[in-house]
């Protein structure tokens, strides 16, 4: 059996796999899908101008600028395939702030008088597009900068060195800080560089150590005798070898990055305003304590989303190393 073989069986087999895939693939539908199940306008309508497919989407600015009124008039025309929950993340409701569970409202609205459902399911969007972005940025940089590193040595090693001590000395949500204050139009793309400045560091030393590691190893001399350059050593032979524990560290990431842009949206620094995230919801729970539902809903959904992502990253690091498996087995 190949080693590749042996890796997907492991992972068919996990139950944590299955388990965290449940998990992070229940959220990652509700972040796809999110205008098919809370959106102010149909996700089909057959009206007097002819058919319209998810003008939630294609008519986006337009719908934003209308009331709850002027929202009913637009739509009362015609045929027309509602979502579960009429109302957009972004969109004030007629229920009024703080409003109870009804059935327009299911969750009921928060204290910007906006759906309660609509805000967390659309949170799933921004929690995880912001966290996979920003890991797979940061993933490409740091296996760049360290494969750069641990094969060219010299200068390019002692730099990353000295570049990974310095960023390792920022804490991730001071340079978002730093960042926030320094940009006039905060954006979602600055955010998530921001966050991937951060996150490089960690992959970059693991990929070195793993390229300083295979160096000395009879496969990569080999090479060497036959004539290959360093770089196509790196990326034929030591790659291959690095990315198992570089896939379980980005997987790992997504947790923290997710938890990362949940408590600088909690303080007020994250993604736009016009951007739902399960952080803004906890800051209203902070300054609400009595209304529990604003901090246990965020709260179970990030403990998803944390959750899922640890028991596929622990999954992961078994397959990729049969020998943490072994390790574990009682005799």
């Amino acid at each position: 059996m190949t080693h590749a073989a042996a890796f997907l069986r492991r992972m068919i087999g996990s139950k944590r796999v299955a388990a965290g895939t449940v998990l992070l693939g229940v959220l990652a539908l509700l972040a796809i899908f999110a205008e098919l199940l809370a959106a102010p306008a149909p996700i089909a309508r057959l009206g007097p101008d002819g058919p319209e497919i998810l003008p939630a989407v294609t008519d986006a600015a337009e719908l934003e600028s209308l009331t709850e009124a002027e929202l009913r008039v637009r739509f009362e025309v015609g045929v027309a395939l509602w979502p579960p929950i009429r109302y957009g993340p972004e969109q004030r409701t007629d229920a009024g702030p703080n409003a109870s569970p009804s059935l327009d409202h299911p969750l009921g609205t928060d204290f910007e008088s906006r759906d309660l459902a609509a805000r967390l399911i659309y949170g799933a969007r921004t929690a995880l597009g912001l966290s996979l972005s920003a890991v797979l940025v940061g993933m490409f940089l740091g296996v760049v900068l360290g494969g750069l590193a641990g094969t060219l040595r010299g200068f390019w090693n002692d730099g990353l060195v000295r570049l990974v001590e310095t960023v390792d000395t920022f804490p991730a949500i001071l340079v978002v800080a730093i960042v926030r204050a320094i940009e006039r139009e905060p954006s979602a793309l600055s955010l998530v560089l921001a966050v991937a400045f951060v996150r490089w560091a960690e992959i970059a030393r693991l990929v070195r150590a793993e390229v300083l590691r295979a160096s000395s190893e009879e496969y990569v001399m080999a090479a060497r005798a036959l004539g290959s350059t360093r770089l196509r050593v790196f990326y034929r032979h030591i790659l291959p070898n690095a990315l198992g524990p570089t896939i379980v560290s980005s997987v790992l990431g997504v947790a923290s990055v997710v938890l990362l842009e949940a408590a600088i949206s909690f303080l007020g620094m994250g993604a736009p305003t016009r951007v739902a995230s399960w952080g803004e919801t906890l800051g209203q729970a902070a300054r609400h304590p009595s209304e529990i539902r604003l901090l246990v809903l965020p709260g179970l959904l990030l403990l998803a989303t944390v959750g899922g992502s640890y028991l596929i990253a622990d999954a992961l690091r078994d397959a990729v190393d049969a020998r943490t498996v072994r390790s574990r087995t009682p005799r």
